[in-house]
């Protein structure tokens, strides 16, 4: 005697609220830490990944590949301090690429009192935003570049005239009276406003990044990060390349959130030349809240409102923008939740995430996953959800501080499914690099 059953599809009968086969299948909430792949389970990203250990007391908010045209690469990782590039060769770990002061020589070091001839001019360097209390020295001879972390560094408690700075605490390397004199570095920290992240592009051959508080930097692969320009490319809080250049916007001293201004094509450091340009977006009131792509086409995200802009072939003038291919009424709410993912962008809207379609937004959240999303998600934190891609997994994943603690919301952007993620800590920053 034979027996025939209807097996129904694993990810649907798991969901009791599609019991049929026939519907499609979604997130359920009762289906956490794991997803749906092949008809089969498989684990959340991340339980079977080891660590790679930065150091003590370090928040990481983007792990990033910076490839150069000639091939080389390296995985970076921008903290809440400091630009930090993985060593790959053998017994090494990582390496600080963050900017750092060099100017004069070391004479002498007593205790926690360094003193340095008068080229090292650390009073004046302080004034111009150069080095500050609370970064951090070390002697060259005491420091191995590329095997961090560095038991030497130690913390600037003041800086006390052009040629003394006081420790605050002895230093425990080389100390003495030097002769001849000895070359040394002074780590100059990053800081990251509240409920901000680091943005960051790669245009001609330079890593540039930046966060709304310092002057936008790079890195070149070599040395140390240091400013792009200090005249436009100041405090900006979003970048991206487009182009061949890079773009920036809400930026200037005095912050202006509607500005947008790009750089010389194929130089990011150039602000000047007729090939870059700057242009407010004043059509709207609502403040820009970030950029991102679709196809070839540049996105310029408020929180109402988003505007499409397209290359020109001119050089002079290389975007435009047509008023009739904004889009009206739909925009970002959260600036870092823009992801760029198989040639277009997804982001967190008002009442909806959203990928772009062509040149439509096309709500994905399905009632479901959006509407538990909201549930759980206050009005005061979904400014802070921000996003990344896992390749691995084909998800984009939003990370959000919800009643229940903090929730990754995947959505697989192959089978356009959902699910969500919890975690036994907090996750600050994620992304891809080199192997």
């Amino acid at each position: 005697m034979r027996y025939k059953y209807l097996l129904e599809a694993l990810e649907h009968g798991l969901a009791t609220e599609f019991p049929s086969i026939h519907i499609p299948g979604t997130w359920s909430p009762d289906m956490q830490n794991v997803r749906v792949d092949q008809h089969s389970l498989r684990k959340r990203p991340g339980y079977d990944t080891a660590d790679r250990n930065l150091g003590s007391f370090r928040t990481v908010y983007v792990i990033a590949i910076f490839q150069k045209s000639n091939g080389d690469r390296w995985t970076v990782y921008l903290t809440d301090t400091d630009l930090i590039a993985k060593e790959t060769a053998t017994d090494k770990t990582w390496s600080y690429k963050t900017r750092t002061y060099t100017t004069g020589l070391i004479a002498d070091i007593t205790n926690a009192v360094v003193t340095g001839d008068a080229d090292c001019v650390f009073a004046t360097a302080k004034t111009n935003g150069l080095i500050a209390e609370g970064d951090y020295f070390i002697l060259d001879d005491d420091h191995t570049a590329d095997a961090e972390e560095d038991p030497q560094w130690e913390t600037i408690s003041s800086i006390d005239s052009e040629t003394k700075i006081t420790l605050s605490t002895n230093y425990g390397g080389i100390t003495g009276i030097f002769d001849p004199d000895k070359s040394y570095k002074i780590r100059h920290l990053y800081s990251v406003p509240t409920n901000e992240r680091w943005s960051w592009a790669v245009v001609g051959d330079k890593f540039c990044f930046t966060n709304g508080d310092v002057n936008v930097q790079y890195w070149g692969g070599s040395g140390y990060a240091t400013n792009l320009n200090t005249t436009v490319a100041v405090k900006a809080r979003y970048c991206i390349e487009y182009a061949n250049r890079l773009f920036i916007a809400d930026y200037d001293s005095t912050r202006n959130p509607y500005g947008i201004a790009w750089s010389k094509e194929g130089d990011p450091t150039d602000w000047t030349d007729s090939t870059a340009g700057a242009s407010d977006l004043l059509e709207t009131e609502d403040y820009i809240t970030g950029l991102g792509k679709v196809g070839g086409n540049l996105l310029v995200f408020k929180r109402d409102n988003i505007y499409i802009f397209s290359r020109t072939g001119s050089a002079t003038s290389p975007i435009s923008s047509d008023p009739t291919s904004r889009i009206r009424g739909i925009g970002c709410v959260a600036p870092y939740s823009i992801v760029e993912a198989r040639g277009t962008s997804a982001f967190l809207g008002r009442d909806d995430f959203y990928v772009f379609n062509g040149d439509t937004p096309e709500g994905i959240g399905r009632d479901l996953a959006r509407y538990d999303f909201f549930n759980q998600v206050s009005e005061s934190e979904l400014g802070n959800v921000w996003g990344f891609v896992n390749t691995a997994t084909t998800e984009v994943i939003w990370m959000a501080n919800t009643s229940a603690g903090l929730r990754g919301f995947a959505w697989n952007y192959i089978n356009r499914e959902w699910t969500v993620y919890e975690f036994a800590d907090i996750i600050t920053g994620a992304g891809r690099g080199c192997k």
